[in-house]
């Protein structure tokens, strides 16, 4: 005797697999040890206007199927979603209607800089949700709940350009899930929102609290070694009256964290100063637009 519930789980999966290779190259566990959290690994490609056409390899995904739209329970799967280097989807497949639905769970990161890794997790897939906080629960202990929200729905009636727009939008939220992923990795917790970098959410928490400090250092650490680069490359852009402004507030951090008076992030800053000189001594036709503005007497580093 055999399950018919197991047989219709594996026709599901067939026809997802085709309905993704028609976009992506699909990669399958072999297994059922290797089955680890996700039913898929695709890479999506593009078809190129080539004679004869040729396929390119562009990013990746992972993607779990199932045969509905109900919440799943992922508690034993928090470590792979947190370890998971790529974009995580959800599928629901529609075998009468031979459709597969693409649900993210891209703000899974965000979730894990507020709450920490919850004990208890679910993955519920909706049309929309709030892109600010798209996820509900008390507490990690407790646990969470994080809806994802539909992306597009793939059909194996349609044609390659009906296809086209939904691969296109898939590959930038895939792209965006990517820079969202290193945020996190690098603690530096602004998320962006949308594909126009015009919306973004700035998680604090946990995960925030415990490093936002260190991020500002290397901001200045990156504007300082800006502002060498101007002196020695291009002088003209160089702006002493803004230099100053970054100087006086990484000063006065210092002042009030003097523990990170010679953080390696900063004590580059020292380096401007015989560069400032030699600046300055520059004679006048190289002095540029700010020239009216450059103290003959820098103040000291």
């Amino acid at each position: 005797m055999h399950l018919y519930t197991v047989r219709t789980g594996w026709e599901g999966e067939r026809l997802a697999h085709y309905l993704l290779s028609r976009f992506s190259f699909v990669a399958q566990p072999t297994t059922i040890a290797d089955d680890v959290g996700s039913d898929f690994y695709c890479t999506i490609f593009d078809i190129l206007d080539s004679k004869p056409p040729m396929v390119e390899p562009r990013t990746s995904f992972a993607i779990q199927v199932k045969s509905n739209a109900d919440k799943i329970e992922f508690h034993n799967k928090v470590q792979y979603l947190h370890h998971l280097e790529i974009p995580f989807f959800l599928g629901v497949v529609d075998q009468t209607a031979a459709e597969l639905k693409i649900y993210s769970a891209e703000c899974f990161p965000m979730m894990t800089a507020v709450y920490g890794l919850p004990k208890k997790l679910w993955l519920r897939p909706v049309e929309e949700c709030n892109p600010i906080r798209p996820y509900e629960g008390l507490s990690a202990q407790a646990g969470i709940t994080l809806n994802c929200y539909h992306v597009c729905t793939f059909t194996a009636s349609e044609g390659r350009d009906e296809l086209r727009p939904k691969v296109a939008q898939l590959l930038k939220l895939c792209r965006r899930t990517l820079a969202n992923i290193g945020t996190r990795r690098a603690e530096e917790h602004i998320y962006q929102l949308d594909d126009d970098a015009k919306r973004f959410s700035i998680v604090a928490g946990c995960g925030s609290v415990n490093y936002f400090r260190d991020n500002i250092y290397k901001r200045l650490a990156e504007a300082f070694y800006n502002f060498e680069y101007m002196l020695n490359r291009d002088p003209v852009l160089f702006d002493l009256a803004e230099f100053r402004i970054y100087e006086a507030f990484h000063l006065a951090l210092v002042a009030t964290r003097p523990e990170n008076r010679f953080s390696s992030h900063t004590r580059g800053i020292s380096k401007l100063r015989p560069l400032w000189k030699a600046a300055i001594r520059r004679p006048a036709v190289e002095s540029n637009r700010y020239s009216d503005r450059l103290d003959r007497n820098p103040p000291a580093i």
